[in-house]
């Protein structure tokens, strides 16, 4: 019988676990989020257009398109993944230093009491 703890005792296995949704909701939502940031880019920029033509200055603002915007989802993306990735590093060497270091008969004491 091994002595190691269940998978969900470590707390990097739920950084793990819930990095990974966190990316699955993210890959799921992204085709939405460029045609929706594009439209309020735009708004802005429209009014920004129209403030410059109001005082005399030919707009020199470009359109957002959906493939095209100031803000992405790249940054959360890239976030998302350290984590996941450092979770996943954390999680399995600690499960691996942990096998290594304890003999199969041996017992764990963690508050061993005097």
């Amino acid at each position: 019988m091994s002595s190691l703890r269940p998978l969900t005792d470590s707390p990097w296995f739920w950084v793990y676990l819930f990095g990974t949704a966190a990316l699955i909701g993210l890959a799921l939502i992204s085709p939405k989020f460029g045609p929706r940031q594009a439209q309020i880019e735009r708004e802005y920029q429209g009014r920004t257009r129209a403030a410059q033509n109001l005082n005399g200055v030919e707009p020199d603002v470009a359109m957002s398109s959906a493939e095209r915007t100031f803000v992405t989802l790249r940054p959360l993306f890239l976030t998302l993944a350290g984590i996941s990735s450092l979770g996943w590093i954390v999680f399995w060497w600690t499960r691996r230093v942990h096998r290594h270091s304890h003999s199969p008969g041996e017992e764990i004491l963690l508050n061993p009491e005097p």
